[in-house]
């Protein structure tokens, strides 16, 4: 086995996993933030309109996500 390879095991402690938490934190909140806005993008501006709704059937990329995402925090 080569040296490259990355031992995973060793991210269970959380004495090891913190700090690397720590270091990844910053980068998945600006990805999340770059996604969050390019959905926002695509669901309000580029989807294409509906023949019988026309413009009201873009607020579907809106509400959906956000009735699934504030059903799963009332969960939690």
């Amino acid at each position: 086995m080569s040296n490259s390879v990355i031992n995973w095991y060793k991210y269970a402690s959380p004495a090891t996993f913190y700090p690397l938490a720590g270091r990844l934190i910053p980068w998945f909140s600006g990805l999340s933030v770059l996604l969050i806005a390019w959905g926002l993008w695509i669901g309000l501006f580029v989807a294409p309109t509906d023949a019988q709704q026309s413009e009201g059937y873009r607020i579907i990329f809106v509400h959906v996500p956000a009735s699934w995402l504030s059903m799963f925090i009332y969960c939690v």
